[in-house]
């Protein structure tokens, strides 16, 4: 339950920082599966579960439309939207473009708090070794290494891509158990940074991209096959 405190009267300034909370975490159910794609949002279920009124979740859920997280289909209501491995090779692409982009102006910048947080949150995902929450851990690392850039713009559009990949990179994720590279990868892109190293910090970014991409279609493609042959 997040609140009991979201009547149908409250000030706007509590009924946005409740939103955002209802948004949090029904982009965190999405993110780690318990809301798996194609699953309709009731409302009046969620409401009472969280323990809000139906305005402020409302909004949540448009904030979550905005993100591609959930989408609204007639005679179905607001249902988790689901993304074909063609659109998650594009999120991919753009995650390559952007984020060397950023990484390249941040290194020369990153100061000693940007290095701490980011070791921190690596620090974190070791301890936890919990997949179900990596994808707000991943997201929180790799903005700790492009703050630096200033291109505030560019890191919302961005956190965007990232939750649209993840769910379906954490699914990845729990069959392979492929954590620890992911970390050895963070290890990597850090320790470059902190030497300021653009170039091979980059290279070894742009290498830790296209293998998380590669490895999750080669994982759709087989659970593809696998559908293919129960059907057969």
């Amino acid at each position: 339950m997040i609140s009991n405190m979201a009547k149908e009267i409250v000030p706007k300034s509590v009924r946005t920082s409740l939103t955002e909370q209802i948004t949090t975490e029904l982009r965190r159910r999405i993110l780690n599966g318990q809301l798996a794609e194609g699953t309709t949002l009731r409302q009046e279920r969620l409401a009472t579960e969280l323990g809000v009124s139906r305005i402020p979740l409302r909004e949540a859920i448009r904030h979550l439309e905005a993100e591609g997280l959930v989408v609204s289909e007639l005679h179905k209501g607001t249902i988790v939207s689901c993304l074909s491995p063609d659109e998650l090779e594009e999120l991919f692409g753009i995650r390559m473009r952007l984020e060397t982009w950023l990484f390249e102006a941040a290194i020369p910048r990153m100061s000693q708090a940007d290095f701490d947080q980011a070791e921190a949150l690596i620090e974190e995902a070791s301890k936890t070794g919990d997949v179900s929450n990596w994808g707000e851990l991943n997201w929180r690392f790799h903005e700790a290494l492009y703050r630096a850039s200033g291109s505030r713009i560019t890191l919302k559009l961005l956190r965007s891509v990232h939750d649209n990949a993840a769910r379906y990179v954490n699914l990845q994720l729990m069959v392979m158990q492929d954590v620890e590279r992911e970390l050895s990868d963070h290890h990597a892109m850090l320790a470059y940074a902190r030497l300021r190293d653009v170039e091979r910090g980059v290279d070894m970014l742009r290498r830790h991209i296209a293998r998380v991409s590669r490895n999750l279609m080669a994982s759709l493609s087989r659970g593809a096959e696998e559908g293919l042959k129960h059907i057969a």
